[in-house]
């Protein structure tokens, strides 16, 4: 249990966080009329509605649920929100999702200082930057593993712009808003890591900028959320500059001309990974056929090829697979192929 000391616009509060819940955990009373509003400590998309809240002094009215990404509870996806992502608010026995759309409904539906302004002008700009966000969050991200980091420059550009249209404070509308929420757990970890790794420092040459990140260093409903930047940075390091798993979307068939045609897909919780190749294997694996076990086996391609002259994909995965399997199962009693009958066939046919 964490204890945390946070001082809103409304009231000083001290909220002792509540534990992680993971797959050993019983779920909450669901429905009960408590308002839960379902996190990640360490995801920014759910940091976002995190801050809105202590902003709003809502520590008494909206209970955090954390959830382990990593080791995801199976009634949250059963029975609060079949996405299986955080953020989610559970209010008048609903469910809600999407941290922008969450934002706005916990500004209009609670009560509390407002984060949305009075002003047309603003209201209209604030919609302007709340939708460019995932652009923003896409060009810094393209950076990461390019040899110039142009895009994120002129994300970072557009920024320092955005910051300079109003002058009656140091936030993008003036005063603060649901816009500084949408982007400071993402500046949170594009900032140490660009700057550890690229030697990229955002701020330079962007004095609107600059300042934004101190003012916002010193919002009390944000500090309470905030991450170790150092922890952060190893994140990203791990997620981003190490090789990810890699599926196909080639088709039911190969070309040689074509190549294999690979799509990189994000590092997420383990449960998810084994999902995608049991899924790819039943994308690609041709139904009602019969072929000899002993001559020819199921590819992630869909090609049934002669063993000794199975796919590049499926050796690249075997070795992993053959690892997983028994540690997961030893180490957190997780057996990859339970709900997976294509990844078990696959597994025996490469025994």
């Amino acid at each position: 249990m964490i204890s945390v000391f946070i001082h809103s616009p409304c009231r000083n509060v001290h909220e002792a966080l509540p534990p992680v819940l993971d797959s050993t955990s019983e779920p909450p009373a669901i429905f009960d009329g408590t308002t839960r509003l379902y996190i990640s400590y360490i995801c920014p998309y759910a940091q976002r509605t995190w801050i809105a809240r202590n902003y709003k002094g809502l520590q008494d009215k909206i209970k955090l649920v954390p959830i382990d990404l990593q080791n995801r509870p199976a009634w949250y996806k059963e029975k609060v929100y079949p996405p299986n992502k955080v953020p989610s608010l559970e209010h008048n026995n609903e469910i809600k999702g999407e941290s922008l759309d969450l934002l706005k409904y916990i500004d209009s539906n609670f009560e509390g200082p407002s984060l949305t302004p009075d002003d047309p002008a603003k209201k209209e700009f604030a919609e302007e930057l709340l939708s460019y966000t995932e652009s923003f969050n896409k060009a810094v991200i393209s950076s990461f593993k390019a040899e110039v980091i142009n895009e994120a420059a002129e994300a970072f550009n557009y920024l320092e712009k955005a910051l300079s249209k109003f002058d009656d404070g140091p936030f993008f509308l003036g005063q603060f808003s649901l816009v500084d929420i949408a982007y400071a757990p993402f500046i949170e970890r594009f900032q140490p890591f660009l700057l550890e790794v690229k030697k990229y420092d955002i701020a330079a040459g962007r004095p609107k900028l600059g300042r934004w990140i101190e003012e916002i260093n010193k919002n009390e409903a944000y500090a309470p959320t905030r991450r170790d930047p150092k922890e952060l940075v190893e994140a990203y390091k791990k997620r981003f500059l190490v090789a990810p798993f890699f599926y196909t979307l080639s088709g039911n068939s190969i070309s040689p001309s074509v190549g294999y045609v690979f799509v990189k897909m994000p590092l997420c919780t383990f449960a998810q990974c084994f999902d995608k190749f049991d899924y790819a294997l039943h994308i690609f694996f041709i139904e009602g056929c019969i072929y000899p076990t002993h001559a020819r086996m199921p590819s992630v391609f869909g090609l049934h090829v002669i063993v000794s002259a199975c796919l590049q994909v499926d050796i690249a995965y075997a070795p992993f697979i053959e690892r997983f399997k028994p540690f997961l199962l030893d180490v957190k009693k997780y057996d990859i192929t339970a709900g997976r009958p294509k990844l078990a066939a696959w597994i025996e046919v490469l025994k």
